[in-house]
């Protein structure tokens, strides 16, 4: 949908209605961080163009452009800092178009930089962003339609590069949304695949671990750390997390990895922990005192109302010690649904005695 009027609007200083809140929130960050929506240039800047997500990315898009026709499109590849490290345009004059305003090697669509468009506000907003027309904050961009997503790595779970697909904006429609979400998780897919052997161990592990527990897990060895939502916002260091790990007791299952928090452990490889171990993390009731569960972190996408339900069964199973029957019980639920909600807000604690090492 192209939306100058509601751009103008923008511009003159109202808040339009009918602009979905990621591109309202994206122009109000542009506002914020001072861009000009008539007079910015994109800036250009250095990169790296062989890099191990170009190498992975770029085969695939170019598969891709194979099926194209004569569609009028650029597909690119941007770095972790939103800049221009690959691109393919379907014919000269598209080209000579692009690298007139600048959408060439080196190119920086930093949101903070250049305001809305299809890269950096899908960098910041760490999802799908589809920018049509007018909904660029820069006049200059209000030619063209971007859609773009990011690409995660899968071993450190850091978003390390996104793909982005260009066309006039006159030619969008919703199968660009589709053809860029498939071509993301494509690309992350073949990252998966030329991932180094001890780094596809660690990523199965993990998984395994995610499915064998609803407390946050990690996966870590001596060289790598994987961390789910969870664990990820907890300020876990690597060093201290695989001091803890590699020193424990042969045969032992748990380890404090620090005040208030242990771990359970399952090795990679039950003969030698140097291969690496899924962790479960819980509170340490023992030496925290008072028993208490980790909050859900603000940034889970949680309505008001699930907030509240999960703020009520994390402290109903404090109160119980962590006990989940009498937790169900109080909460007169069943303990599968328990372990639904329990998952769906990954609220963590001890695993009861007689449940082993599913919790």
């Amino acid at each position: 949908m192209l939306r100058r009027g509601a751009w103008e609007s923008f511009q003159d200083g109202k808040d339009p209605s009918g602009v979905p809140a990621q591109l309202l929130d994206s122009w109000r960050r542009s506002r914020w961080s001072g861009v000009d929506p008539v007079r910015t240039e994109v800036p250009v800047v250095d990169v790296d163009t062989d890099t191990p997500f170009v190498r992975a990315a770029a085969p695939v898009l170019l598969r891709t452009a194979e099926t194209l026709g004569d569609a009028t499109i650029c597909l690119a590849l941007a770095d972790a800092r939103g800049s221009l490290v690959w691109r393919w345009v379907s014919d000269r004059s598209f080209t000579r178009v692009l690298d007139a305003v600048r959408m060439s090697t080196g190119a920086t669509f930093e949101e903070e930089l250049v305001g809305t468009n299809g890269i950096g506000t899908a960098m910041e907003s760490r999802e799908l962003a589809s920018v049509i027309g007018p909904d660029h904050y820069c006049q200059a961009f209000h030619m063209w339609a971007c859609v773009a997503a990011p690409v995660r790595d899968p071993i450190t779970g850091r978003i390390c590069g996104a793909v982005n697909v260009t066309c006039w904006a006159g030619d969008a429609n919703e199968f660009l949304r589709g053809m860029t979400r498939a071509l993301a998780d494509q690309v992350h897919q073949r990252l998966v695949e030329l991932a180094h052997p001890r780094e596809r161990a660690l990523l199965d592990a993990f998984l395994h671990g995610r499915a064998r527990t609803t407390a946050p897990v990690l996966a870590v060895d001596a060289h790598t750390m994987i961390a789910d939502e969870v664990a990820a916002t907890w300020g876990l260091e690597h060093s201290a997390i695989w001091a803890a790990v590699s020193a424990m007791r042969p045969g032992s299952q748990h380890v404090v990895v620090r005040d208030g928090l242990r771990a359970q452990v399952w090795p990679i490889d039950p003969d030698s922990i140097a291969a690496g171990a899924t962790v479960a993390l819980y509170p340490d009731t023992h030496r925290a005192g008072t028993p208490r569960v980790p909050e859900a972190p603000a940034d889970h996408g949680l309505g008001p109302l699930e907030a509240a339900e999960a703020d009520v069964i994390a402290r109903v199973l404090a109160e119980c010690e962590g006990n989940k029957s009498a937790t169900a019980a109080r909460l007169r639920i069943s303990r599968a649904t328990l372990y639904q909600k329990l998952r769906r807000y990954r609220l963590a604690w001890a695993p009861d005695p007689d449940e082993g090492e599913r919790c």
